[in-house]
């Protein structure tokens, strides 16, 4: 998926800043449930994915005119922890890589959700291979 670089993305340093690689992963996580159909499943059944934890590297710097590709996959779905793993390039080059581990959150009780990952009790379509360019 490609990612535009915005002025407003850039810090004092003149390179993109750590934030915006969040709402990055954010814009890639939620493209790739709906390309699956889930998203809009997820939210009229009353569930929400919510992120536990977000791990990146930086590899280089991306700059203003900078047009990097973003991609993101599901790794797993384990102990009612769904991983997905995403990737920020430049020209075939590897920038920045992230892990964020979500769990899906029941929004009447703000619960987490118990997913069984065989039969789940929830139907969460994803693909595991190039789910998303």
């Amino acid at each position: 998926m490609p990612i535009k670089v915005e002025t407003y993305d850039i810090d004092l340093a003149g390179h993109v800043n750590n934030i915006v690689y969040i709402k990055w992963l954010e814009v890639l996580r939620t493209g790739l449930l709906k390309l699956n159909g889930s998203f809009k499943e997820l939210i009229q059944n009353g569930y929400y994915l919510v992120v536990i934890s977000t791990n990146i590297i930086y590899r280089k710097q991306l700059k203003i005119f900078d047009e990097p590709v973003g991609r993101m996959e599901l790794k797993e779905i384990r102990h009612n922890v769904i991983t997905f793993n995403a990737t920020i390039k430049l020209a075939e080059e590897i920038y920045a890589k992230a892990e964020q581990r979500c769990v899906v959150l029941d929004m009447k009780t703000s619960r987490m959700v118990h997913l069984d990952a065989s039969s789940g009790t929830i139907k969460i379509k994803f693909a595991h291979t190039e789910a998303m360019k």
